[in-house]
């Protein structure tokens, strides 16, 4: 089970997923610690039930009511792969904006395990392709893993549902039952207490299969041969069993470090363990899951007992005795663990649908731990839901969490511009747009930072630019609190070769909270006709007249005017093209242009530069495209274009996507009303 243990922690640890920020030992205000339970509430059909709060659940720990703090429910919509809703047509212009305003949904990971162990070769194939019809009908963003209780397969968390299927239609169960052996008819359960000395089973085994004379005396063949099954019997059982909890605790574990909702789906035939030994045996698998935050559904196929139906009455009455007792195994340990027992009856399909409709909702529980609780230490746990006709399922295993790990916010902004994991302890958005650089080998990544006015200042911002090769510069600076408590903006040239990149940015507020984003860059001109051209730029003027940076793709109610900006650049070696016009057009929703400006670039040493500006005030709030096109001798050659919104009368934004920036005709850029010099530069340090 090693090897296993080691794929999955590899593979769960390296799976394309999003992270949070550190986790940490969740405190409620006042310095009360809180233990987490994951607790699921099912109405009579097996569908999870939203809208409960904390004063609806009664949690003890250890027998005891706790009062319980927080109640967060989170429910996955059910689409099948590849089959989510419509969405609207994308955007014809390219979409350069990045942000952490909405956090990701939280990652769903399922783990489907057939305990081949206890499956026979001949059975469970029905079973098998029915998990992998359950596999594709889960939705596409949910990530996936096999693997067995033998080790004998193994697939690694995937959004692949292709590799999961063919790895489930390959599978087959590798119990080789022990009763089956020549000798007398000894059942695993009898077996097991058997070998735990219980005489009075042994008796009854004995008179069952040698006749109500025999006694143990030693010299009866029949009795000692009865004596001799049982205790073979029983210790390979007893092996059998511990093989099979040792990989559900060894996958559990694994699973542990993997962020987002956890579900182990395993398709068993039963487990076999002595009635006074379950509840030390499942203890373990309880803790783990409680740790792991694993919720576990097991599903048990329907017994066949068509090899036995020719034998004595006595083998079917064993067979019929084990195959209850290893279901009594299966259903305690699943209850231990606060997961759901499935018997499947007839066709299995209808059994995975209730799995995947029983997890896909979920209460995630702070309970105050009792004063002085240790870190780690371990409380039994009863759930109770203040409603009827409801069905809680929580592990009867809660644990104290370990003391909270501090890490250092200079160590989170490095971890985040050196991993690209997104955070979102601070709002950030960031957009891009390239031009030419001082020289035609070079491109300048203009970006452009917003932080919300919320955060509390100063910021300390992180920045990195990881190139096509995997090299990655970075650089930092500190971002004070503007004068007038507005939004934080910050704008950085970083020229570059052609290529492909990932801009980073990690910002830490004064109070240690941290927010991060990962967007990628395309450093390449466009072509519009004869020349290459630049994106197109904005920027917006108020009443003032002042020109602002526009920070984001959303045009603030207070803005009059859009100014426009952009940059053609004619080849070398050729002349410049004559009677060069740059259409500008503003189009809404009924692609009809709201507004047209015509203008004659200004021509300097290596660039035409075509500026426009136009009034805010005759369009309604919406989005529209920017569009430039480009005329050579009264022919359009080529389009550049990009997209704006504008606020409502109440000054509410829309959803944001593209950010620009724009260079003026006197070569700066409009920042705040002020003209930065287009030769000031951004350096790339080395990583602090």
């Amino acid at each position: 089970m090693r090897r296993l243990v080691i794929v999955l922690v590899a593979a769960l640890a390296t799976a394309p997923v999003v992270l949070g920020q550190t986790p940490q030992a969740p405190v409620f205000r006042g310095g009360v610690t809180l233990v987490s339970v994951d607790v699921t509430v099912l109405d009579r059909d097996g569908k999870p039930v939203p809208g409960l709060t904390a004063d609806d659940f009664e949690i003890k720990l250890d027998g005891h009511v706790r009062p319980v703090r927080t109640a967060a429910y989170e429910q996955v919509t059910l689409e099948p792969a590849g089959t989510a809703a419509p969405t609207a047509a994308a955007p014809a212009v390219p979409v350069r904006e990045t942000t952490n305003h909405t956090p990701a949904p939280e990652l769903r990971l399922f783990v489907v395990m057939l305990d081949d162990l206890s499956i026979t070769p001949s059975r469970g194939k029905g079973m098998f392709f029915a998990a992998g019809r359950f596999v594709d009908a889960l939705p596409g963003s949910d990530v996936v893993g096999f693997t067995t209780t033998s080790g004998t397969a193994t697939l690694n968390p995937t959004r692949n549902r292709a590799a999961v299927d063919a790895a489930l239609r390959h599978a087959a169960g590798e119990f080789i039952d022990p009763r089956a052996l020549p000798g007398p008819p000894v059942g695993i359960q009898e077996a097991l207490e058997i070998q735990l000395g219980n005489d009075s089973a042994l008796q009854q085994a004995v008179r069952r299969d040698c006749g109500l004379n025999a006694s143990l005396n030693k010299g009866d063949n029949c009795s000692e041969n009865v004596e001799r099954k049982a205790r073979a019997l029983g210790e390979l059982s007893r092996q059998s069993a511990s093989r099979q909890i040792q990989a559900f605790i060894s996958v559990i574990n694994a699973m542990k470090a993997a962020p987002g909702l956890k579900q182990l789906v395993i398709v068993s035939d039963g487990l076999g363990v002595a009635l006074r030994e379950q509840q030390m045996s499942f203890q373990p698998v309880a803790r783990a899951a409680a740790e792991a935050g694993v919720h576990l559904s097991v599903l048990e196929q329907e017994p066949d007992l068509t090899s036995v139906e020719d034998g004595s009455s006595g083998d079917n009455e064993v067979r019929r005795d084990d195959n209850l007792a290893l279901s009594e195994g299966l259903i305690t340990m699943t209850e231990a663990t606060g997961g759901d027992f499935y018997r499947v009856i007839g066709l299995p399909d209808p059994a995975f649908t209730r799995v995947a409709i029983a997890t896909s909702g979920v209460y995630h529980l702070g309970i105050e731990a009792p004063p002085g609780s240790a870190p780690g230490r371990n409380f039994t746990l009863a759930a109770r839901v203040k409603r009827s006709g409801s069905t809680v399922r929580a592990n009867r295993v809660a644990v104290a969490p370990a003391p909270t790990v501090v890490v250092p916010v200079d160590d989170q902004l490095q971890a985040a511009v050196a991993k690209g994991l997104p955070t979102y302890g601070v709002p950030v958005a960031v957009a891009t747009v390239v031009r030419r650089g001082d020289t035609a080998a070079v491109i300048d990544v203009d970006a452009n930072v917003e932080v919300p006015a919320s955060a509390l200042g100063p910021l300390t911002m992180m920045f990195g630019l990881l190139d096509g090769a995997g090299k990655l510069e970075t650089g930092r600076k500190t971002i004070d609190a503007p004068a007038s408590g507005g939004t934080y903006r910050v704008s950085l040239s970083l020229p570059v070769v052609p290529g492909t990149y990932r801009l980073r940015f990690a910002v830490a507020d004064a109070s240690g909270h941290v927010g991060s984003i990962d967007a990628p860059v395309t450093a390449q001109l466009g072509h519009v006709g004869p020349f290459l051209s630049s994106d197109v730029m904005t920027s917006w003027s108020g009443v003032d007249g002042k020109p602002q940076f526009l920070a984001l793709e959303e045009v603030p109610a207070t803005a009059t005017d859009l100014n426009t900006f952009l940059e053609l650049y004619p080849a070398s070696d050729a002349p410049l093209p004559p009677d060069v016009r740059v259409q500008w057009s503003v189009i809404g929703s009924a692609q009809q242009p709201a507004a047209e400006q015509s203008v004659v670039p200004a021509h300097t040493t290596d660039r035409l530069t075509a500026a426009g500006q136009f009034p805010l005030d005759s369009l309604a709030p919406g989005t529209y495209e920017l569009r430039a096109t480009v005329l050579v001798a009264g022919q359009a050659v080529g389009t550049v274009s990009t997209t704006f919104r504008k606020a409502d009368k109440g000054g509410q934004l829309l959803t944001p996507r593209a950010r620009r920036q724009r260079r003026n005709p006197s070569g700066g850029y409009l920042f705040k009303g002020n003209t930065i010099p287009s030769e000031k530069r951004t350096a790339l340090n080395p990583p602090p």
